[in-house]
C-alpha cells in the first residue's frame, strides 16, 4: 500500500508540474551560446569573461529535444546561434541544424535558424551552409573604418573593419537582404547617420541601431544621439518614399503602431517564449542575461539545466511577473507605455535590479519615442 501511495503521489506531482507549466507560454525560441570563445575583443561587448568553452553535442541534442517538447503544439520554432563568435563553432552549428531538422520532421514542426556574427570568419563554405539551410545572419558592424575599429578589434589589437568589409559582397551573394547591428558609443555618437548611410552604400539593407549598454551617457551624448537620429529619420522617410531597399528597424510599421501600446506590460520575450542555454546547458531567460557575471548569468534567475530536462517555473514566474508596483521609477515617466520597463539585463547591470531602469537608457528611449512619433507623422502626411 505504501508503494502505491508513493506512486500516486509521484503521478500527482507530475500532473501538478505539467499544469503549472501550461500556465506559461510555450518556448518557441532558443538562444544557444554554442561557444564563449571569440576572435575579437570588442570593448563594449555585454558578454563578460569570454573563455574557450564550447557546447558539447550532448548539450546540443538536449537543447533541441527541450525545444521540441517545450514548444508544445506550436509548429514554428527558431534557434539563434550566439557566442562568443558562433562561426568558431561551425561544426557544432552543422550538427545542431541536422539534428534539429530531423527532430522537427518527426514532430511535424518547422525550424528557423539565425545567427549574430562579427563576419570575420565567413568563407565560401560557411556562407554556402547558411544559404542551403536558410540560416539568416545578422552582421555586427559599426560603420566606416574609423568608427568600427574604435571598438571592434581582433585579439591581436588590429581593427577588424577591412577583414569584414571585403567579405560583404560574398555575404550578399549568400543572403541578398543584409542586416546589421550598429552599436554607437559616446566616441562614435556624432557619426551614427554617416555610418548607417555608408554601410547602406556597401550593400547593407536593414539596420538595428542601439547604443552600447553598461555605459553612462552625458546630456551632450544624448543631444548628439537625438541630432543623429533626426538625420536618420529624415533619410529613412526619403528612402520609404522612394521604395528603396533600406530599412531601419526602429521605424518599421510594427514599431510605429506600437507607440503607447505597452501599458501594464513589463519586459520582452525573455523567460516567456524565449530562453537562452549556455555551453554547459544552464538555462537563463535570455542571452544578454546569460552574458553577465562571467557568463554565469543572474543566479537568482537560473532556470535549471537543460541536461536535467526540468524548468524552474517558479523562478520563471518571478522573472516575468508584470507587477506595475515593482516599476516604481517608471510611474511618472512619459515613456512608460513605450519601453515596457527597459531591458532586464541592462537594468540589472546598471542598478542591481531587473525592475529599476538604467537612467542613461531611459534618456535614449525618450529620444527614440520622439523620433518614432516624428516619422509616423511625416509618413502619414505623405
Amino acid at each position: 500500500m505504501e508503494g502505491a501511495h508513493s506512486l500516486g503521489q509521484a503521478v500527482g506531482d507530475k500532473l501538478l508540474s505539467l499544469a503549472t507549466e501550461r500556465s506559461f507560454p510555450p518556448i518557441t525560441h532558443l538562444q544557444l551560446i554554442v561557444t564563449e570563445d571569440c576572435n575579437c575583443r570588442c570593448d563594449y561587448c555585454f558578454v563578460e569573461g569570454k573563455r574557450p568553452e564550447y557546447m558539447s553535442e550532448d548539450v546540443l541534442r538536449a537543447s533541441i529535444d527541450f525545444l521540441m517538447q517545450k514548444s508544445r503544439r506550436e509548429r514554428d520554432v527558431t534557434v539563434l546561434f550566439f557566442g562568443g563568435e558562433p562561426l568558431l563553432a561551425l561544426d557544432l552549428i552543422r550538427f545542431a541544424v541536422e539534428y534539429a531538422n530531423n527532430a522537427a520532421a518527426r514532430e511535424g514542426k518547422r525550424v528557423g535558424y539565425s545567427m549574430t556574427t562579427n563576419g570575420t570568419l565567413f568563407d565560401a563554405d560557411s556562407l554556402a551552409f547558411c544559404r542551403e539551410n536558410s540560416l539568416r545572419f545578422l552582421l555586427s558592424i559599426d560603420g566606416a573604418r574609423e568608427s568600427h575599429n574604435k571598438h571592434r578589434r581582433l585579439i591581436s589589437g588590429e581593427g577588424s573593419f577591412d577583414l569584414v568589409a571585403r567579405k560583404i559582397r560574398m555575404m550578399k551573394a549568400a543572403q541578398p537582404w543584409m542586416g546589421a547591428r550598429v552599436t554607437p558609443t559616446p566616441a562614435t555618437m556624432n557619426k551614427i547617420a554617416d555610418n548607417v548611410m555608408y554601410l547602406y552604400k556597401l550593400g547593407i539593407n536593414q539596420f538595428l541601431v542601439g547604443p552600447a549598454t553598461g555605459i553612462e551617457y552625458s546630456d551632450d551624448d544624448i543631444a548628439l544621439f537625438k541630432r543623429e537620429m533626426l538625420t536618420l529619420a529624415d533619410f529613412y522617410i526619403a528612402m520609404v518614399r522612394r521604395k528603396a531597399p533600406f530599412r531601419l528597424t526602429l521605424f518599421e510599421s510594427d514599431s510605429l503602431t506600437s507607440i503607447g501600446s505597452k501599458s501594464g506590460v513589463w519586459g520582452c520575450g525573455a523567460g516567456r517564449g524565449t530562453l537562452s542555454i549556455s555551453t554547459s546547458g544552464e538555462l537563463q531567460p535570455c542571452a544578454k542575461i546569460q552574458g553577465l557575471h562571467g557568463l554565469k548569468g543572474i543566479n537568482r534567475y537560473s532556470l535549471g539545466n537543460v541536461m536535467s530536462g526540468t524548468l524552474a517555473n517558479a523562478v520563471r514566474r518571478e522573472f516575468i511577473m508584470s507587477s506595475y508596483e515593482r516599476r516604481t521609477e517608471c510611474h511618472s515617466c512619459e515613456s512608460r507605455d513605450d519601453c515596457a520597463g527597459g531591458c532586464a539585463a541592462v537594468n540589472y547591470q546598471a542598478t542591481g535590479s531587473i525592475w529599476l531602469p538604467d537612467e542613461s537608457q531611459c534618456k535614449i528611449v525618450h529620444v527614440i519615442t520622439e523620433m518614432k512619433k516624428y516619422v509616423r507623422s511625416k509618413l502619414a502626411a505623405s
